[in-house]
């Protein structure tokens, strides 16, 4: 593993000489207490001293708080498959030496690239993209659109609230927070097998609450495709992208009505998710390498189309790669952090760009000198300018960006 780049990186724990203050944070970060701004600096500042491993002879404090720290931050990190050498050193063996565990958690955490202190800090100007206000790119916003049954096209950022549609006996409904809601009204009859489809673009998220009282968040390109009244026997949905789920439980004559997500990559159904009253994410955007189904709480059950299926506990992640499902622990911040109106980065540069490109809507494209591996690690939010996130990576100085119009330019 190559060492990180104390000029990159400027430690978290150097923003303080005074060691009173620095225990006690360490001690709220051990008890939970801590913000994720916080957890990102402290775990930053861990690996960086423990990549200096010629300095924490003279770090007694840090010779003391080492393993603790460890045990924290290696709690929350991916379960490794069994038959990894590299997991039974790094994560059951008590003999080993803490710098491979370290390894192990900077590959696994990826915190080696932007510490808190940087992303949290004004950038030198001499360092800062020069960018006229009438040209820097705004955040996304709630927009997207409904496509009715009968193949009528409704742009919600537009539609006033108040009622939207009404189908089938069912009215579609625009409440005062932007949410779309299904509201069953006093003519309501059989039911209907007409399917609605909400998609958003790039730039763009949506919430709505489906005809049975589920609520789903939708993520910049993305869909959700559902029937306007659902069966009283199933419950099936299609997504596209990534969303956010909160399932409602429903029973009919004593037995629980199932509820179902059809995942699909592309054109193609990648793998089915069966939820048993749950919050859960899922990210499945055609772009990605993996489909990661996140579990929250409650319990679902992800099956393959080759029919292979497991169940999910929380705080538990299902990754799909290569038609093979790997279950491991998630990092459930990151996961619903987009959710939560943020970015939380803690994977490398190239992934974080798609997620920039999608919620800024621009073309990002990559310079022969662009860094191929440089890992980020930080927190920012998603109501900033795009100049402010690139502004903010650019702090590293191991990656310069170049704007034009909604083009991003990615060099070294």
């Amino acid at each position: 593993m190559s060492r990180f780049n104390s000029h990159a990186i400027i430690p978290f724990m150097k923003k303080t000489k005074d060691t009173k203050q620095i225990r006690n944070l360490i001690d709220q970060f051990l008890q939970d207490k801590t913000s994720a701004k916080d957890r990102a600096g402290i775990e930053t500042w861990y690996l960086i001293k423990a990549e200096q491993a010629n300095e924490i002879e003279n770090e007694p404090d840090f010779i003391y708080l080492q393993e603790k720290i460890w045990s924290k931050i290696s709690a929350q990190l991916p379960t490794v498959q069994e038959d990894t050498p590299q997991a039974k050193i790094g994560l059951k063996s008590n003999s080993v030496a803490y710098l491979v565990k370290i390894g192990i958690a900077a590959m696994l955490i990826l915190i080696a690239g932007i510490s808190y202190y940087v992303l949290t800090q004004t950038p030198g100007k001499s360092n800062r993209l020069e960018i006229a206000k009438d040209k820097d790119i705004l955040p996304g916003t709630d927009k997207a659109l409904l496509t009715l049954a009968n193949g009528k096209a409704i742009d919600l950022s537009s539609a006033e609230s108040g009622l939207v549609a009404s189908q089938d006996g069912i009215d579609v409904v625009k409440n005062g927070t932007g949410k779309l809601v299904y509201k069953f009204n006093s003519s309501s009859a059989e039911i209907s097998s007409m399917q609605n489809t909400i998609s958003t673009p790039a730039g763009g998220q949506y919430a709505v609450m489906l005809p049975d009282g589920s609520k789903v968040w939708l993520n910049a390109a993305s869909s959700l495709t559902f029937p306007v009244r659902f069966s009283s026997s199933e419950r099936k949905v299609s997504l596209t992208g990534e969303g956010y789920f909160e399932i409602t439980h429903l029973v009919n004559k004593n037995k629980r009505v199932p509820f179902t997500v059809i995942i699909l990559k592309g054109d193609q159904q990648s793998q089915k998710v069966e939820v048993l009253g749950t919050h859960f994410n899922i990210n499945a955007y055609s772009n990605e390498p993996d489909v990661k189904t996140t579990l929250l709480q409650g319990i679902v059950r992800v099956q393959t189309k080759d029919n292979y299926a497991t169940t999910l506990k929380p705080g538990q992640q299902a990754v799909l790669h290569n038609d093979k499902i790997t279950l491991q622990n998630a990092d459930t911040e990151v996961a619903v952090a987009w959710k939560n109106g943020e970015f939380v980065f803690r994977e490398d540069l190239r992934s974080a760009m798609r997620k920039i490109s999608r919620w800024y809507n621009v073309d990002v494209v990559y310079d022969d000198s662009a860094p191929d591996k440089l890992m980020l690690g930080g927190w920012m939010s998603r109501g900033d300018n795009l100049s402010e996130i690139l502004n903010h990576i650019q702090s590293t100085g191991k990656v310069h960006f170049k704007l034009e119009g909604r083009r991003v330019t990615v060099k070294e």
